[in-house]
């Protein structure tokens, strides 16, 4: 599910990242979400890779829905560049682009899907 790059292609201080570089770990509090900008990443749940993203693809938003610890880890698989969307910027999308928050419930619906499917 891509999220409209053009959102986040003149994002100023993207984030590189290396492969095999932790980006979250499971557990952690989240303070952002991140979409891919180049490259692919990871999200495991414990040992088990439960989806790989690439470019356009966001994740870790469900730490800044429900201020739960983060649910997976997230290693780059290659090197990559995310655009780094903070909380404030996260919740302001939300609020004022229904396109976005449409995306963002989306990419969450199909997240659940897939694991109820593996269930």
């Amino acid at each position: 599910m891509n999220v409209k790059l053009n959102m986040f292609a003149a994002e100023a201080d993207p984030r590189a990242c290396q492969a095999g570089e932790t980006i979250f770990r499971e557990h952690d509090m989240g303070a952002e979400m991140y979409v891919v900008l180049e490259g692919e990443v990871e999200l495991t749940i414990g040992s088990n890779v439960v989806e790989t993203l690439g470019p356009g693809e966001p994740f870790g938003e469900m730490a800044l829905i429900d201020q739960a610890p983060r649910v997976a880890t997230a290693v780059a698989k290659t090197a990559c560049k995310l655009a780094v969307i903070p909380e404030r910027r996260f919740l302001f999308m939300v609020q004022t682009t229904p396109h976005f928050a449409l995306q963002i419930m989306k990419v969450m619906a199909d997240r659940l899907r897939k694991m109820n499917e593996r269930a």
